[in-house]
């Protein structure tokens, strides 16, 4: 009776038989998924108008008062001028992005941060910023202040 060691070798085979299942089946996998992504419809692109914030209504907001809208990352100022017309200017100062206050006395925005001024229509009146507010556009319908992004 001879003790014969047996080859390792069907353990080796069955190691690398999973070794190339498992990677072909990740291949697999990976061309799933780019057949799937070619198939799948394209999402529509992000273009003016599409983007609609609903600012409340506008008879809520009274001639020379302006709403601070909050609108994630984008937040901005809807004015009600004195003559009774709807404007909407960025929120963000444009010297250093702080979310400005509405002055009601002087009808103006300021920045708390380096006391930069606009009026209501966002032109630059004093202080560190050199470019005015950016504006957006505005529509009322039924009552309703809608503002275009």
């Amino acid at each position: 009776m001879s003790t014969e060691i047996e080859p390792e070798e069907p353990h080796r085979r069955t190691f690398f038989k999973w070794l190339t299942r498992i990677f072909l089946s990740l291949w697999g996998v990976g061309i799933i998924g780019v057949i799937a992504s070619y198939i799948r419809a394209p999402s529509l692109p992000r273009s003016a108008g599409l983007n609609i914030v609903r600012a409340g209504e506008a008879d809520s907001l009274n001639p020379g008062e302006a709403r601070l809208v909050r609108n994630g990352s984008s937040p901005f100022h809807v004015v009600r001028t004195l003559s009774g017309e709807m404007i909407a200017v960025s929120a963000l100062c444009t010297h250093f992005s702080c979310v400005l206050n509405w002055n009601q006395q002087n009808r103006t925005f300021v920045c708390p941060c380096h006391n930069g001024v606009f009026n209501a229509t966002g032109d630059v009146i004093s202080g560190l910023p050199t470019k005015p507010l950016s504006t957006l556009r505005v529509e009322v319908r039924r009552g309703e202040i809608l503002i275009h992004q």
